[in-house]
């Protein structure tokens, strides 16, 4: 299967840059409290950039089917992910509140944005990047409100202001510059920047946003793969293979089917229909760990669940591309 090779090819890569992340902060060369800034730095400047760079000139986010669907479906798969998850711990009869709690939650959201940006820009190209983003939009919203809201027990109408990351900022903006701009009849890629007389102080801007974009995915997978060598001693002595074995079965097997499920059956976009067949294959997000730690969640389930869909994700993500992009189409 040369396909499958060629996407196995493509994710290995990710996995082991957060590799390369584990051992250099086994060696000191980066060190805990470095990661603080690093992680601001990330978050508030290099993906905002990337996003800007991505969606500000997309032509898919010129389609009004692409700007609402997209959200619209963020939202929806990751709630319903949630709520697959929420029944699986409670099927489960966890010991503790916060155990069940904290399966829902990590296990319910997905890694929806610095292993698969690189991978749809790699496979699918500007344009589905660009719609991933306005999908992660959705997203974002889902994880604050429906996620978050579910694991500390309180109304989703407390967590709404949460939604306003940098990053959804980002997406705001460069939405609306893309539609204003084609509003004008104008775009920001480099050819039109290039023939037009104010183009050259504008292509400085975008230039430098360009140039800061590219940092974000590998700081970030470095970054993720740190914190997951501070952990891992402690995920040893923790050990639960019931728990890991439901986790891949929910994370790995049954929200995927759903997603790719959704490319096939909708009448939306292949740039959408990619974006749901490659957030299909994802394992469970990292930052949900942060939230665990700090929230009265539970650690060792939060590892557990991380630890055992990112491993099993090395086989299932390129299989569930592989069997998606066939099914929905989207070759």
């Amino acid at each position: 299967m040369p396909e499958y090779l060629k996407i196995l090819g493509n994710v290995l890569p990710l996995f082991l840059l957060m590799g390369v992340g584990a051992v250099v902060r086994r060696q000191g060369v980066l060190n805990e409290r470095a990661d603080r800034t690093l992680l601001d730095m990330s978050v508030h400047l290099l993906l905002p950039c990337l996003i800007l760079d991505h969606v500000m000139a997309n032509e898919a986010l010129r389609r009004y089917d692409n700007l609402l669907w997209s959200p619209f479906l963020g939202f929806f798969t990751t709630a319903a992910s949630l709520g697959v998850a929420a029944v699986a711990a409670r099927w489960w009869g966890f010991e503790h509140d916060a155990q069940r709690r904290t399966f829902a939650f990590v296990v319910g959201i997905c890694n929806y944005g610095y292993i698969p940006v690189p991978l749809i820009d790699v496979l699918y190209g500007a344009n589905a990047l660009g719609v991933l983003f306005l999908f992660n939009l959705g997203t974002e919203t889902a994880f604050w409100t429906v996620g978050f809201g579910m694991f500390e027990r309180r109304s989703l109408l407390l967590e709404w202001r949460r939604v306003f990351t940098s990053p959804v900022r980002a997406i705001l903006l460069g939405v609306t510059i893309n539609l204003a701009t084609a509003w004008f009849g104008v775009r920001l890629d480099d050819a039109t920047l290039n023939l037009v007389a104010w183009g050259w102080p504008v292509k400085m801007i975008t230039d430098t946003i360009h140039l800061a974009g590219l940092c974000a995915i590998p700081l970030a997978l470095l970054l993720i793969g740190a914190t997951m060598a501070d952990f891992w001693a402690k995920f040893r002595s923790d050990h639960g293979a019931g728990v890991m074995a439901l986790s891949i079965a929910v994370r790995n097997l049954i929200c995927p089917a759903g997603f790719v499920l959704l490319a096939w059956l909708l009448p939306i976009s292949r740039e959408l229909k990619e974006t749901l067949v490659v957030q299909a294959a994802m394992p469970a997000g990292v930052f949900t760990l942060v939230l665990s730690r700090h929230h009265g969640g539970s650690v060792p389930v939060a590892l557990q669940v991380i630890f055992s869909t990112s491993a099993a994700a090395l086989i299932t993500l390129p299989l569930w591309i592989h069997f998606g992009i066939q099914l929905a189409g989207v070759k």
